[in-house]
């Protein structure tokens, strides 16, 4: 006799499956999205951590950028400037959000410039030397040259890396003319004193001693010639180092001046000529200094002034009363003459040591002849080492003013 199936049970044990699959499949649901919710906050938080990373690596790189002393460029595969340092607008003359995003030609209006980039990016290491036209308002005629290194950046891009050698190629270049110079100058003495010394050996093997005299005092006017370039060069030498201490002691200008003017009236009347003293103002004219080598400079530039004037011309040593209301009240002294006048190009190496305009082509010759091209040199730092300045302006056919401005605290 077959057993009967309560109804009843049949459905609550239907139920109970029904329940119990029901709460496997929500529990695999749930699950899946507990885990869809823990990989979508793994993902947020790599990127997170990929983006403060990023952020890092930009703030080393612009700490990078801003600490170097050299312009440095990235450069994107269409070579156009990603970013730029500082420093950059120094040799670039633009600002660096005017460098961001602009084609590099535009930016440098340098053909090779460009062929060093390319190389960059193809992934080769690049160097070069090349000349830019300074693009600084004042300074179209002038050139920088600057070494260049290109690289790549690891990232489809390149770096470049320019580097300013404007002031290292001019100083080889004053350092090869100092060398040039400095042979010239030596040179003639001794060229003159060998002819000399060989005229009178010659002369007394004939028993002619009639002018022995005259060419042993040539002898004697070019080793003084020689010895006062050796002086000048070890004074030089010595400001230059600060090795000699200023005897600081109340020096008085006005008196200083007199005393310089009639030291080369003489001078000056043999040509025509006259020296000035004047005062604007009433003072005070003393400062604390070295008197000698204040003397040393004013001797220097109404020298040069006599030197260089036309016939008939004056050289004016003017006092000028500091202001009042100066924080830093000085004294200044000009040197003014009437002469033949410093083209301007000359102007800012005119107290570069041995640097004289006579051994330049086509220029006007000084009616005193050629010095040795150290009386500038040593002026200029005595000056700095009295805490002053000394400045120079020139117009051609009408003469050269020296200002000294020498303080008087």
């Amino acid at each position: 006799m077959s057993e009967t199936v309560n109804p009843t049970l049949l459905f609550a044990a239907l139920f109970a499956a029904a329940t119990f699959i029901l709460a496997v499949r929500l529990r695999r649901r749930r699950n899946q999205a507990d885990d869809s919710a823990s990989r979508a906050i793994r993902e947020g938080e790599r990127a997170d951590r990929e983006s403060a990373r990023a952020d890092r690596r930009a703030q080393r790189l612009d700490a990078l950028l801003d600490a170097t002393d050299d312009a440095v460029l990235r450069v994107l595969p269409d070579l156009t400037i990603r970013a730029a340092s500082p420093a950059s607008k120094e040799i670039l003359a633009r600002e660096v959000e005017d460098l961001r995003g602009r084609p590099l030609i535009e930016a440098t209006v340098d053909h090779r410039l460009e062929e060093l980039a390319r190389e960059a990016l193809n992934g080769s290491v690049a160097r070069g030397e090349i000349s830019l036209r300074d693009l600084r308002p004042g300074h179209s005629d002038e050139m920088r040259h600057v070494q260049v290194t290109a690289a790549p950046d690891g990232d489809e891009g390149a770096w470049i890396l320019l580097r300013d050698l404007t002031e290292i190629v001019r100083l080889r270049q004053i350092r090869t003319e100092f060398v040039d110079n400095l042979s010239h100058e030596l040179r003639t003495p001794l060229s003159t004193i060998r002819l000399l010394a060989e005229s009178i050996a010659t002369a007394s093997e004939r028993g002619d001693v009639s002018g022995a005299k005259e060419r042993a005092a040539q002898i004697e006017v070019e080793v003084l010639h020689l010895v006062q370039m050796a002086d000048e060069m070890l004074d030089l030498a010595t400001l230059e180092a600060g090795e000699v201490a200023l005897r600081s002691a109340p020096v008085d200008l006005l008196a200083l001046a007199q005393e310089t003017a009639a030291r080369f009236s003489p001078v000056a009347t043999r040509h025509g000529g006259e020296i000035r003293v004047e005062e604007i103002g009433t003072g005070p004219w003393v400062v604390p200094g070295d008197r000698d080598r204040l003397r040393q400079v004013l001797a220097n530039l109404v020298h040069n002034g006599v030197k260089y004037s036309r016939p008939e011309g004056r050289v004016t040593i003017r006092l000028t009363q500091a202001a009042a209301a100066d924080p830093n009240p000085c004294v200044e002294i000009q040197v003014a003459d009437e002469g033949i006048g410093i083209e301007r190009r000359h102007l800012s190496r005119i107290f570069e040591r041995f640097y004289t305009v006579e051994r330049i082509p086509n220029e006007t010759p000084s009616v005193g002849g050629a010095g040795t091209g150290l009386g500038l040199a040593i002026a200029r730092h005595a000056i700095l080492r009295h805490g002053g300045s000394i400045e120079v302006d020139s117009t051609v056919g009408v003469g050269t003013t020296f200002t000294i401005r020498l303080p008087l605290r």
